[in-house]
């Protein structure tokens, strides 16, 4: 069965989101589930249900009496194909890639800045545009060459959006890199985004950092938190020189080399994980008082 987000529900219906939002407060309808990153998700149903509502209001019915006979009622549904922006935008964007179309891709990549936030963007657009493109390297349908090309134009997309997010006034520092040899700093630069949306200030040091260059920015900026990518595992990463580069300072380790170290990792201090799962509850829970100096 379908399942809609709320803007697909708001354009299908007519109804605004917050207006759904309220309904949904204080008639109980719809009745949305919740997916794993929090959003709220509609069935084909509860559209059905919101239309009809609809309806009873601009029939004259009260809205309370019409969430009352639109929850009642029969339903009827038809399953139907949704627009959906975001995929809209990455099918462009991914044609663009294939053609190497320097204007197509910077249309498409105009187009998801308008989707929302900067981290949402990043997330439902950029990250799985790049895994598509991962993939198809690997299975030879595409080239380095295609990799690079998408990766100039996300990352300039990126660092713009960075460049567009003032952090408040006293918000605190997050140092981001890569480790030594790591050259993938796209996905360091998606965190960045959403250290910036959780209200901190990122400062990136990029692409292949040894421990002793993060040491010396950790002693300059005394930052309130630490992240590092490593998406390509070598083995001897040097884990523990960067453990003592952070020094007492709170760090976390992303990418899959880092998932695949956890055990390492987690015995020197790091927490380790998918950023984008991880990372909003790890900066949460850093209190000014609990970073030690």
């Amino acid at each position: 069965m379908s399942r809609y987000r709320i803007q697909a529900v708001a354009r299908l219906s007519g109804v605004t989101s917050a207006t759904l939002r309220a309904w949904e407060r204080r008639y109980g309808l719809p009745e949305p589930e919740r997916g794993e990153n929090g959003y709220r998700l509609y069935s084909e149903v509860d559209l059905a249900r919101v239309q009809r509502m609809v309806a009873l209001i601009e029939a004259g019915h009260a809205p309370s009496d019409a969430a009352r006979l639109a929850r009642t009622e029969p339903v009827v549904t038809a399953e139907a194909p949704i627009y959906d922006p975001a995929e809209a935008v990455r099918d462009a964007l991914l044609s663009a890639v294939r053609g190497m179309d320097a204007e197509g891709a910077r249309l498409a990549i105009h187009r998801a800045l308008t989707l929302g936030p900067a981290w949402r963007i990043h997330e439902e657009v950029f990250v799985p545009v790049l895994a598509t493109i991962g993939e198809a390297w690997a299975a030879g349908t595409l080239t380095v060459g295609h990799e690079h090309f998408a990766s100039e134009a996300i990352g300039g997309a990126l660092r713009d959006l960075l460049r567009l997010m003032d952090p408040p006034s006293g918000a605190r520092t997050l140092l981001l890199a890569c480790v030594d040899e790591e050259q993938h700093s796209l996905p360091l630069l998606g965190v960045a985004l959403m250290g910036a949306h959780a209200g901190w200030r990122p400062v990136l040091l990029g692409a292949r950092t040894p421990p002793q260059a993060l040491a010396a920015a950790a002693t300059q900026l005394k930052p309130d938190a630490v992240a590092l990518s490593a998406t390509i595992h070598r083995p001897g990463l040097a884990w523990g020189d960067y453990a003592k580069a952070v020094g007492r300072t709170p760090w976390i380790a992303g990418g899959r080399a880092a998932r695949t170290d956890r055990a390492a990792l987690e015995s020197l201090g790091a927490v380790v994980g998918d950023y984008a799962r991880t990372l909003q509850s790890f900066l949460a829970g850093l209190t000014p008082r609990a970073v030690a100096r």
